[in-house]
């Protein structure tokens, strides 16, 4: 089940942000040695922008058992839309869940926010994000630039409009 995070899951959002930036290092701008270091105010401040802010919202994919195992968010960061931390447990990623997440926030943008631009940053080599992204009509833009902590990997600029309001 995809769904939007709750203020009082900010622990279960750290521990599958976590499991993802060390199962996937190349797939993040940020590493796990950074973000393990982040402290508990930081993680609740996180999960209080992707629950209360009308510009950023943060869903997951959770299981059976209730444990997390996806993730992603936007944000508006000056007048365009940036997706964020999308991550599905190696596990599941058979199951749709990464298109059920990115559903889910393509959605969201489309009935809050019409005709605003989402942009994001993908690792070429993630084959299969790469295709995810383009089955939902992101773009690629023809920009590319490093990946900040690992020399010699890049990232490619890909971006996706919501429809206009009639």
């Amino acid at each position: 089940m995809v769904r939007s995070v709750r203020q009082a899951e900010w622990e279960a959002y750290r521990a599958v942000r976590l499991r993802a930036l060390g199962t996937d290092p190349l797939a993040f701008g940020s590493t796990l040695e950074r973000e393990e270091a982040f402290p508990p105010e930081l993680w609740k401040e996180r999960i209080t922008r992707g629950t209360e802010s009308l510009s950023s919202a943060t869903w997951v994919a959770v299981d059976p058992r209730g444990r997390f195992v996806g993730m992603t968010g936007v944000a508006d960061l000056e007048g365009t839309f940036h997706l964020f931390a999308m991550w599905v447990d190696p596990g599941r990623r058979v199951e749709g869940i990464g298109g059920q997440l990115l559903d889910a926030a393509l959605t969201w943008i489309s009935e809050s926010h019409r005709g605003r631009t989402v942009q994001l940053d993908v690792n070429p080599g993630q084959v299969a994000a790469v295709h995810l992204y383009e089955s939902r009509g992101f773009r690629r833009t023809g920009k590319s630039s490093p990946l900040p902590h690992t020399a010699g990997e890049q990232v490619i600029e890909m971006t996706w409009t919501a429809r206009p309001p009639p």
